[in-house]
């Protein structure tokens, strides 16, 4: 059994090594562009739509196709960051801690089907 200094960097020395590889270069890239286009935007979780700041209701297949359209970035980092804004960045206003959970486990029902298509 290897020690675990032979191991290597370890987690943060890993990713910090792949944030300045070009495919994690691209990746932040993806990410600022995809975030920098739902700014302002909201879900309609009952229609399971991001509503884009100039009130067009769109899925999620529809966002990513209208940013890659705009950007020609690749659509599987799209939709990948696209999931990472319903999940991480996106906090609808006035949700008390129980409505917060609910609207959570909502997202996570969304998405569900997307797991198997970005790391």
């Amino acid at each position: 059994m290897k020690k675990s200094s032979d191991q290597g960097g370890g987690f943060w020395e890993d990713f910090s090594e792949w944030m300045d590889s070009s495919e994690g270069i691209e990746s932040m890239d993806v990410l600022d562009y995809v975030f920098n286009a739902l700014d302002g935007a909201r879900v309609n979780l009952s229609e399971k739509k991001i509503i884009w700041p100039d009130d067009q209701s769109l899925s999620i297949e529809q966002s990513v196709q209208r940013i890659e359209k705009d950007s020609g970035l690749d659509k599987h980092k799209i939709l990948s960051h696209i999931i990472s804004w319903l999940q991480m960045e996106y906090v609808p206003e006035g949700l008390d801690k129980v409505q917060m959970e609910q609207f959570e486990n909502q997202i996570d029902s969304w998405i569900k089907k997307y797991g198997s298509k970005f790391p």
